[in-house]
């Protein structure tokens, strides 16, 4: 381990909520009577919680999807220009969401956190710990208002 990663703790852990998964889940018990059918969708439902995680740590944020080949991606947090939530109607009902983080990286500009439990929450720590590491870089967003 580097000295520029012994400093880096993690903040929050997150993955998929079941219950963001209702519609494959309700196809699932519904369509189970029909030769298995049903085990697709409760197959999926299960695959996405199982092989999503999300981590939070006080200089990136990391995706991780897959569960034998794996896929990962990451955003340094000063590179964070904004962070949105968006809740459908059954997303709200349910307590669940999507963050999108937005970023100058070039590789993953919009990094998106599906069908996290307590988005809001969620929201507002990485809003804290980017802003924080903007502090830490010594960065200061600027706006140019075309004339």
């Amino acid at each position: 381990m580097n000295a520029a990663t012994q400093d880096e703790a993690t903040l929050f852990e997150l993955k998929p909520a079941y219950r963001a998964q209702l519609g494959l889940l309700v196809w699932g018990v519904l369509l189970l009577p029909v030769v298995g059918l049903g085990l697709i969708f409760l197959a999926r439902a299960w695959y996405r919680v199982a092989s999503t995680r999300y981590r939070l740590t006080t200089q990136r944020l990391f995706a991780q999807t897959g569960l034998i080949a794996k896929n990962l991606e990451e955003v340094e947090l000063f590179r964070v220009k904004d962070v949105t939530l968006r809740q459908g109607v059954l997303d709200r009902l349910l307590g669940v969401g999507t963050v999108t983080v937005l970023s100058t990286d070039d590789t993953a500009p919009e990094l998106e956190l599906a069908g996290i439990r307590d988005p809001l929450a969620a929201k507002e720590a990485l809003r804290t710990a980017f802003r924080a590491a903007r502090q830490r870089e010594g960065l200061r967003t600027a706006e140019f208002i075309p004339s």
